[in-house]
């Protein structure tokens, strides 16, 4: 009826369309299961987007919020900043300001000084003056005694308000040593200060004094070189008077043997005071010499140390350096006692030198080195780890200091060939001239110069101070030779 003839062609004709169908089928299926993936990945990744979102909405306001508030901190800061820019420019000002007072106390400070040398030289003048006088009393304190002497011998009767004849020694100054001993008790009396002469404690004419009331007014108020005239002439007439009577026979002797005594005792007596005089003429020579010495050398370290230690403690910040200054304990005898030293680093109260820190007494040390230097100048120094105490700015500081004013021996060598190029023409000696040369260069230059450059030889671990030199000295070990060896390197060569 349906035209198949059997069931197995039915089969053979229905097999490829289900077949078919069933591919179709799980084509279908499949694109629906990667189109169900895809969804669901797109649909993660939206969920993804969105929380992304979200969070950037939320970082962007909490942004916004902080942006607002950073910019309120900022007028702030800038406020405050514009404060601070005020209040630098006023400390700026009052620091000019403390600076022109500071100058001006210096220059006060220097015065006040120079006032107090000059004051100090007057009172020399007055001490001279009054050893002048000192030694015209002792004079005539010796004539006393020698009058004295003279009246008890010869039993002149003379009236006295204190004292006696009787105790004054007539033989004072005679014998052996007796002219030494003068001579050793006028010079202790002088090393002490003393202006009473040595004979007063010796003869003892100063517990004796003469009663003058019973002269005539003219005579106590006469011109003493007129009255003494008168009076030698009223004892020529009075021993003439005298010879004219007739006197003991054996007066006469007795006068002469007296005055022969006397003669000795006032030779041997003026010469001990001719000792005495030239020994205080040697003495006060040596003190006056000792004295200008020392001054000489102190007057000008007084003035070159403070320039010295502005030198090593000036700074961009502090141009004007530290201050340091001399004092003498004693300024009488003031190689008798201590010099006290003081130095004032910059920005620093006045404090003892006891009192500053090891960099401080190491840079004040140092300036008054150098300032010996500009009295006494050196050809070389040898400095052993000065600058262990000293931080960089320090270090850097003196090493600036000793490159300006290092001296290297390019100039010596410049004109040492000089001097072989004479000597080659003069047929001299080579080393002579070449010494003559060297010493040449080297001689001190007056103080008043402000002194001389000299060689630094530095020891030093710090780079800031070697690497500032014209030339390195290494020591290093070597291994090989199990000996130390010597490296030199000149820096000249790389300077720019």
């Amino acid at each position: 009826r349906l035209g198949i003839p059997s069931l197995e062609a039915f089969e053979k004709l229905l097999l490829p369309a289900t077949e078919a169908a069933e591919e179709r089928r799980l084509q279908f299926r499949t694109q629906l299961s990667r189109l169900d993936s895809q969804l669901s990945f797109e649909q993660q990744q939206l969920d993804e987007a969105t929380s992304k979102l979200d969070k950037l909405v939320k970082a962007q306001q909490s942004t916004a919020a902080s942006l607002e508030s950073l910019r309120a901190e900022l007028t702030r800061e800038q406020a405050e900043m514009a404060g601070f820019v005020a209040q630098i420019e006023g400390l700026r000002r009052e620091l000019a300001a403390l600076t022109t007072k500071y100058g001006d106390a210096t220059e006060d400070v220097h015065a006040a000084r120079h006032t107090l040398e000059q004051g100090q030289k007057d009172l020399d003048a007055m001490n001279k003056d009054l050893q002048a006088r000192a030694t015209e009393m002792d004079r005539a304190l010796a004539e006393k005694a020698a009058v004295l002497r003279k009246c008890k011998i010869e039993d002149i009767p003379l009236p006295l308000l204190r004292g006696s004849l009787q105790a004054l020694p007539l033989e004072a100054g005679v014998g052996a040593g007796s002219g030494s001993q003068l001579t050793e008790s006028y010079l202790s009396q002088l090393s002490l200060g003393d202006t009473q002469s040595s004979s007063m404690s010796i003869d003892g004419a100063d517990d004796i004094a003469p009663d003058y009331s019973t002269l005539p007014q003219t005579d106590r108020t006469g011109v003493p070189g007129t009255v003494e005239q008168k009076y030698i002439a009223d004892v020529a007439r009075l021993t003439a008077e005298i010879d004219a009577l007739n006197p003991n026979p054996h007066a006469r002797e007795r006068l002469e043997s007296a005055r022969a005594r006397l003669h000795e005792i006032e030779v041997e007596h003026n010469a001990a005071r001719q000792e005495a005089r030239e020994s205080k003429s040697t003495f006060q020579a040596v003190r006056k010499r000792r004295h200008d010495v020392f001054m000489r050398c102190y007057n000008h370290l007084a003035t070159a140390i403070d320039h010295a230690y502005k030198a090593l403690t000036q700074s961009p910040l502090f141009p004007l350096g530290g201050t340091a200054y001399l004092a003498l304990e004693d300024p009488e005898s003031p190689y008798l006692a201590g010099v006290k030293y003081h130095a004032m680093p910059p920005l620093k109260r006045f404090r003892d030198m006891d009192q500053l820190s090891g960099g401080e007494k190491t840079v004040a040390a140092l300036a008054l080195l150098f300032s010996l230097q500009t009295f006494r100048p050196a050809p070389f120094f040898v400095l052993d780890e000065v600058d262990a105490a000293l931080d960089l700015a320090n270090v850097a500081k003196l090493a600036n200091f000793l490159r300006e004013n290092a001296r290297s021996y390019e100039d010596e060598d410049v004109e040492a060939d000089q001097a072989d190029e004479v000597a080659d023409e003069a047929m001299t000696s080579h080393y002579s001239l070449r010494q003559s040369a060297r010493i040449k260069r080297n001689a001190p230059e007056e103080a008043s110069t402000g002194g001389s450059a000299s060689q630094f030889i530095v020891i030093s671990l710090k780079q800031a101070l070697f690497e500032r030199a014209q030339s390195l000295v290494g020591i290093y070990r070597d291994q090989a030779q199990n000996s130390s060896q010597v490296l030199t390197l000149d820096l000249d060569q790389f300077a720019s």
